[in-house]
């Protein structure tokens, strides 16, 4: 049986999971609470390797801590995970908002936004990886939620087919970065391959309020192509990504900056916020 076929609050942690999981919730936002936070990760890995039901961030979420960085820190350490990205986000909230989440994962950022929006949001969430969309899925109906559409495939520059390096170890490090030193032990699948401004048609969105990018080092060829052929209505309000320099080929930081956008800094966090100034 798939497990994402029992219903969700059947695969609770035992006592002792619980109590790793509440020491990791309390660690503060410190050096020394991150370093806690990191032994207490990998104590939790060893233990435990199936699948767990939780409530994390204010919504249910059956996590894989075997296979995922990303569950696995939401598992044990939530207050840890994009706090200042999820609370920018929250403040621009509205009751039609809609948000684009390209390399979705198990969906962590779009039930978020779900859930602190409601029905009236529209919600694409995107990702090649068909084994974290399954995951997503289940956890978006373990919300209730029924206005996110799940797309399957890798976003880039051009269309068709690519070859996509998968982590098994860490799901979400997958990419279609694929120099020898991003692939590492990484293997080769080939996937579908989508621009944005193909998706953003296909859903018939008239605008975006935020769209979140987390591709591990080609976000410059989801954006940049997309900022520079779409309609400025088109064009994201808010957007949240992964800050990738050294792999990008375009220089990503000065087009934003070109076409409008302002840097939102944030402090310890591998991401930037960038915003309209005509917002």
């Amino acid at each position: 049986m798939s497990e994402t076929a029992t219903p969700f609050g059947t695969l609770r942690p035992n006592g002792f999971e619980r109590q790793l999981i509440a020491w990791g919730r309390r660690l503060p936002p410190n050096p020394r609470g991150r370093r806690m936070a990191s032994l207490l990760r990998s104590i939790f890995k060893r233990i435990r390797r199936q699948p767990l039901d939780l409530e994390v961030l204010g919504q249910n979420m059956r996590l894989w801590p075997g296979d995922n960085a990303g569950e696995k820190r939401l598992i044990v350490t939530p207050q840890f995970f994009d706090p200042g990205e999820l609370a920018f986000l929250k403040a621009r909230l509205h009751p039609q908002f809609v948000f684009v989440d390209i390399g979705c994962n198990v969906g962590a950022y779009s039930i978020f936004v779900a859930r602190n929006v409601g029905a009236g949001a529209r919600i694409l969430a995107v990702d090649p990886n068909a084994t974290v969309l399954e995951r997503l899925a289940f956890n978006a109906g373990a919300n209730g939620i029924t206005n996110l559409r799940l797309v399957e495939a890798a976003i880039s520059d051009t269309g068709g087919e690519m070859e996509f390096a998968v982590d098994s170890a860490n799901l979400g490090g997958s990419s279609l970065q694929l120099s020898r030193r991003a692939r590492g032990a990484k293997h080769l699948r080939r996937v579908q391959v989508r621009t944005l401004a193909e998706l953003v048609a296909e859903a018939g969105f008239d605008r975006i309020d935020a769209i979140k990018v987390d591709v591990e080092g080609v976000e410059d060829r989801v954006l940049m192509p997309y900022l520079a052929n779409a309609p400025r209505h088109v064009w994201p309000r808010a957007i949240v990504t992964e800050w990738n320099p050294e792999s990008w080929s375009g220089d990503l930081a000065a087009d934003l900056l070109a076409r409008g956008y302002r840097d939102v800094a944030l402090a310890g966090t591998g991401n930037r916020i960038h915003v309209r100034d005509d917002d």
